[in-house]
């Protein structure tokens, strides 16, 4: 049986009937800007936003996938009676969807470099950050410890109090970390071997139990805020989730 015309999701269609002209400037502009800043080893929010815009083009594929097959063999044009027959609104759709893919194949290949380049920077990031436990605990204590991180461009040490968040969302697991800046250490001001001071520093608080710590170590001196900081971030997670 086949499908009537008026049967096709039309809000997916609608959808087609975009200013591709404008969309494309609005991508070259932001994909120019995440390159600039992966040029300048800034990783983060750039790479996110990419993943985020292929995600995006993904679902419109796959939102649009079904009604594009399903024109192309039965609808685009049918040979009845020896006579060539053609839909006029068909037609009309199926430019809009030959309009919409092409579009987002043009826009899957102008962000194909933004995420090689941003995966060859986190991959070097992380090969070169390395983390050491220093305290004598090896759990979290109600999913919160501190780590250390040097800013080697600003020459300090931050310590954090981190935290490990549990949330359930269709029926999985999913665990996340939260972060906060508890003191800075120049690196002027380091008279001993970083472990001691963290530990003195620690027991000097008022944590009614000892908690689990960890050092990063790098030479890197890459920005911290949109490179350092998350990948470590993330690799604690990963570290302590495996």
């Amino acid at each position: 049986m086949r499908q009537n015309i008026a049967a096709i999701d039309v809000k997916k269609l609608t959808s087609c009937g975009s200013d591709w002209e404008t969309n494309q400037y609005t991508i070259l502009n932001k994909v120019k800007e995440w390159l600039q800043n992966l040029h300048s080893n800034k990783l983060f929010p750039s790479i996110e936003e990419s993943i985020q815009l292929n995600l995006a083009l993904e679902d419109i594929l796959r939102e649009n996938i079904e009604s594009k097959l399903w024109f192309d063999n039965e609808i685009r044009s049918r040979n009845i009676n020896e006579r060539f027959v053609v839909y006029e609104k068909a037609h009309q759709i199926g430019n809009q969807l030959d309009k919409l893919f092409n579009f987002i194949d043009w826009a899957f290949e102008l962000n194909k470099p933004v995420l090689e380049e941003g995966r060859i920077i986190k991959n070097f990031v992380d090969e070169n950050l390395f983390i050491k436990r220093i305290s004598t605990v090896e759990r979290n204590y109600n999913g919160k410890g501190y780590f250390t991180l040097p800013d080697n461009k600003s020459r300090v040490v931050n310590i954090y109090l981190y935290e490990i968040i549990l949330d359930w969302f269709d029926n999985n697991l999913y665990q996340s970390m939260t972060a906060n800046l508890v003191r800075k250490i120049p690196f002027d001001q380091i008279d001993k071997p970083i472990e001691e001071i963290v530990i003195d520093f620690i027991n000097d608080s008022d944590s009614p139990y000892e908690p689990v710590v960890y050092i990063f170590e790098t030479d890197l001196d890459f920005p911290y805020h949109e490179t350092m900081f998350p990948i470590a971030e993330e690799k604690l997670l990963k570290y302590l989730t495996a």
